[in-house]
């Protein structure tokens, strides 16, 4: 299973296209095959949407079902309770963006709906209930719909709504700007938003210093500081003619997921099969892997050197990915 030879002509293009002295063209290490155990659990697992780490338990946040999450007690996947009431009780959730952070008594994440920071914390001696710790709505007339990300100094970065920039900064003093104007890489028909064509996912540093994006349709991946400086802009070999695509292929489609050490990203490719990058912080290729099983949400145990992992057309089964050979 060797990677796709990138045409000369297109490499051509995307070459003279870097004119930002931070961009580079990067060729990704030749994959390595990683073979998965699996994990027997109980059918309580309904189309995971996101998986987390929080308080050495495995988090899996169910979008569809009334208990919004499952816990798992690590490393052996072995099923808790379940917590979290879909609703607008005192301690009920409705839609989440997908964001979950660690805390000192549980987690926070982000309610799309009442545009609020929800802080949650984990009864674990108790029945293992969720009780909201604390909340805060957002003092911003624009609702930030899309891939909100927790930054250091109470500040958070998210999707703008303006055609000329990627991103909104909304800082403690509640300051916003839009900053990173949009690459000129992809030309899509007339009616498609650039908001579309660069359709992107974010994954924030733990510590909230950094945040990272993968775009869907073209292999690129920028780093950012908390003010919104970029610091790396990576462009990756394209395996076909991104540039005039009519039926674009969805490279990242997966949420990330980062720790302070490292950013885990899938990458789907036109074989079928589903990559595992790992990158530094600092934008170097770490580890290029090709995983055996098409997963659709994962997370990583840096502490227990693995990947867990969930493929929605088994929803009884638990994947892990042993990574000894990174740490």
């Amino acid at each position: 299973m060797k990677p796709h030879i990138v045409a000369l002509f297109l490499m051509s293009i995307l070459i003279c296209s870097c004119t930002s002295h931070k961009k580079e063209l990067l060729s990704l290490p030749e994959p390595a095959e990683i073979h998965s155990d699996s994990i027997l659990v109980p059918p309580v697992i309904l189309s995971a949407t996101r998986m987390f780490i929080a308080h050495d338990m495995l988090v899996i946040y169910e979008q569809q079902k009334d208990t919004l999450f499952s816990f798992w007690k690590l490393p052996q996947c072995q099923y808790l309770f379940s917590a979290g009431s879909k609703g607008e009780g005192p301690d009920e959730l409705l839609l989440l963006d997908r964001v979950f952070v660690e805390t000192a008594n549980g987690f926070k994440t982000f309610e799309l709906p009442s545009n609020k920071i929800k802080d949650l914390k984990i009864d674990i001696v108790g029945d293992g209930r969720l009780k909201l710790y604390a909340d805060k709505r957002l003092a911003i007339d624009q609702i930030p719909l899309n891939r909100f990300t927790f930054l250091s100094y109470s500040s958070y970065c998210f999707l703008s709504n303006n055609e000329e920039y990627e991103y909104t900064l909304l800082d403690k003093e509640n300051n916003i700007h839009s900053f990173s104007p949009y690459p000129d890489l992809l030309y899509g028909r007339n009616e498609e938003a650039k908001a579309y064509l660069y359709n992107k996912l974010l994954v924030g540093k733990p510590d909230g210093e950094k945040f990272a994006s993968f775009y869907a349709y073209i292999k690129m991946m920028k780093i950012y500081d908390k003010n919104g400086n970029m610091l790396k802009e990576l462009l990756m070999e394209q395996p076909t003619d991104v540039t005039n695509d009519e039926s674009r292929f969805a490279y990242y489609s997966t949420f990330p997921y980062a720790t302070d050490q490292y950013i885990y990203v899938l990458a789907n490719e036109l074989d079928g099969w589903k990559y595992l990058q790992i990158w530094s912080w600092e934008g170097v290729p770490i580890a290029h892997y090709i995983l055996d099983q098409s997963v659709d949400t994962f997370v990583v145990s840096e502490k227990y050197k693995k990947i867990y992992a969930i493929s929605n057309d088994r929803d009884n089964v638990i994947y892990t990915y042993e990574l000894y050979d990174i740490f």
